[in-house]
């Protein structure tokens, strides 16, 4: 099985697109000949990732997504998301599109494995925004790429209570200490803004890892959102939320520019971020939040959004008074879910 993965990973790195056009035209008398375009590689080998890939290999099948992205991070991989793709061999032109359609979507690099299992191969893929580096026992190194900033972490404890922390290490990270009284595990998120908006770019479990269990959305009947909604702020001690027609409207609006697009962010179109875009519809609000997700169905979508500890903060802020729900559906079938919340809306002229 080694002896294979190191083959593929060979053959995967020859995956490349072609940075700009060729030119055939000859130098002229006395120019140097131009250097050939450097072809521009769809993703980066990452010896993590081909663990992960050898492991569905042998799985034969691609399993939901809470269990790749456990999977991804038993394996050390802190990247996020994570995607899989199985196929068979003599498929190269299948892998590479698939690559190249994440590439275009993706708001950062792409890092990769592969594995095979006779003739079945499978590719594991995830975009590399920021990294979260264990220093130690109880300190976490972090950073992000170029083009991200204002990072900070959400800080979720074995009890299920998150904390914020500020990450100010400038263009070289920053290196965090958790307090060794925070009961563990802890699940940490890296969150920072890039093309797209602020979303979570790296995820790493301190302590060991427990086995995911389901939780309220996911588990048990399909709730509606505003049910799950109410459930979940309930439980953390939040007020209960009017829905509200407009925030609705600017939600459905938002979930299928997200099909439509492929991208999974809150910064889609030129109005910027949900405030502004709100702003646009004539509703000011003192405090304006969103969480958006992308599943197979919506039930898994609600859980993605509640199992997040930035995402889960966000949906349960005390001071919101109201919500409005969208959903669209991608040319996948996949659901595109948005959540928008509002402290006080009220139409301005």
């Amino acid at each position: 099985m080694l002896r294979k993965s190191i083959l593929l990973c060979a053959m995967l790195l020859a995956i490349h697109a072609t940075a700009g056009a060729d030119q055939d035209n000859p130098p002229a008398e006395g120019e140097a000949a131009a250097k050939p375009a450097k072809p521009e590689r769809l993703c980066v080998k990452s010896e993590k990732l081909e663990l992960v890939a050898g492991q569905l290999a042998d799985l034969q099948h691609i399993p939901p997504s809470p269990e790749l992205i456990l999977k991804a991070r038993e394996a050390g991989v802190d990247a996020n998301p994570v995607y899989a793709k199985f196929g068979v061999t003599g498929e190269f032109d299948s892998f590479k599109k698939w690559l190249e359609d994440l590439k275009e979507t993706a708001d950062a690099p792409l890092i990769c494995g592969r594995a095979r299992s006779g003739e079945r191969i499978v590719l594991v893929a995830a975009v590399r925004a920021g990294a979260l580096e264990l220093v130690g026992r109880n300190r976490l190194h972090a950073e992000v790429v170029e083009d991200f900033r204002d990072p900070y972490l959400v800080v979720r404890d074995a009890q299920g209570s998150s904390r914020r922390i500020s990450v100010d290490g400038g263009d070289y990270g920053a290196t965090i200490a958790l307090p060794p009284e925070w009961d563990r595990p802890l699940f940490v998120q890296l969150v920072a803004t890039g093309p797209n908006g602020p979303r979570p770019v790296a995820e790493r479990w301190v302590g060991k890892i427990p086995q995911h269990e389901s939780t309220g959305a996911g588990s048990g009947g399909s709730p509606s959102p505003e049910a799950w909604l109410m459930q979940l702020r309930r439980g953390a001690g939040a007020r209960t939320l009017r829905s509200n027609r407009l925030l609705s409207q600017e939600a459905t609006t938002h979930a299928r520019m997200i099909c439509d697009s492929g991208k999974l962010g809150h910064e889609l179109d030129p109005y910027g971020d949900p405030e502004a875009r709100l702003l646009k519809r004539g509703i000011e609000a003192r405090v304006v939040g969103e969480a958006v997700a992308r599943a197979a169905t919506m039930r898994e979508a609600l859980h993605a959004i509640e199992d997040s500890p930035s995402h889960r903060m966000t949906v349960t802020d005390p001071r919101f008074t109201d919500a409005g729900f969208g959903k669209a559906q991608d040319e996948k079938g996949r659901t595109c879910a948005v959540v928008l919340l509002a402290s006080w809306p009220r139409k301005v002229p």
